[in-house]
């Protein structure tokens, strides 16, 4: 509700306590201490109602901003804000993910990084990662240092070439882009996106490479903003997810 509509609901109860019979115009204005002309013109749109007079009114009829709006309203606003902002927050990995670090799937359990988005209650298959910097991943992950991982069977076993996973090789948890070929997948990096003849190939079997793909990036945000807005945590790689 904003400014003005709360004046035209304040406005449009005057009018009807006038109507009522419940006192004059005359009277208003002798009790809020402007002259009777200046209240008639208020209360048919002529002159605006400043600020000290909309005060007065309701200090005279005893009512608040609340009692201006409709139950509805209300119940409404308290139901938005509280699906909008509530404040979820997901286990992070006891280790982090990137070079130098292998995967390791324990949580620390005295850390925890709110939800990018609105929920009751934290998905299960769903943790936060801190990231250690990657310099092959800079273009996508630069001035990022944490993750939203999913780490579900769909998640993991269904390659979508806009993924972004973290894959083990090589005794390391890292940042790839997965590309199929005819024979064998390959992984690629921020760096070498255009140039396939660069990508690192990946001698494993369908069962082998489920087994490495550990999770799917879906958000990437900095520790530092956890108790900003939302929006302004980080950002989705896909379409948001819904709860």
């Amino acid at each position: 509700m904003t400014y003005q509509d709360a004046q035209a609901k304040l406005l449009a109860y005057v009018r009807d306590r006038i109507h009522n019979g419940e006192f004059t115009e005359r009277g208003l204005a002798r009790l809020i201490g402007i002259s009777q002309p200046h209240v008639h013109n208020v209360l048919k749109g002529v002159r605006n109602l400043s600020g000290e007079i909309f005060d007065s009114m309701l200090e005279h009829f005893q009512l608040s901003l609340l009692d201006l709006a409709a139950a509805e309203e209300l119940e409404a606003s308290l139901w938005k804000r509280r699906t909008s902002e509530r404040a979820v927050e997901a286990p992070v990995l006891a280790s982090p993910v990137g070079p130098g670090w292998g995967w390791q799937a324990g949580l620390d359990r005295r850390r925890h990084f709110p939800l990018p988005f609105p929920a009751l209650a934290v998905p299960p298959e769903l943790v936060m990662a801190r990231l250690v910097a990657d310099p092959a991943m800079r273009t996508r992950l630069a001035s990022v240092d944490i993750a939203l991982l999913d780490v579900s069977e769909r998640a993991t076993s269904e390659i979508a070439p806009e993924g972004l996973y973290v894959v083990s090789v090589g005794g390391e948890g890292l940042l790839r882009y997965i590309r199929p070929g005819a024979q064998h997948h390959y992984l690629a990096t921020d760096s070498n996106l255009d140039r396939p003849i660069e990508w690192e190939r990946l001698n494993l079997s369908a069962a082998e490479l489920s087994s490495a793909v550990k999770a799917r990036v879906r958000w990437v945000g900095r520790e530092r903003d956890r108790n900003l807005p939302l929006a302004q945590r980080g950002r989705f790689l896909e379409e948001p997810i819904s709860r």
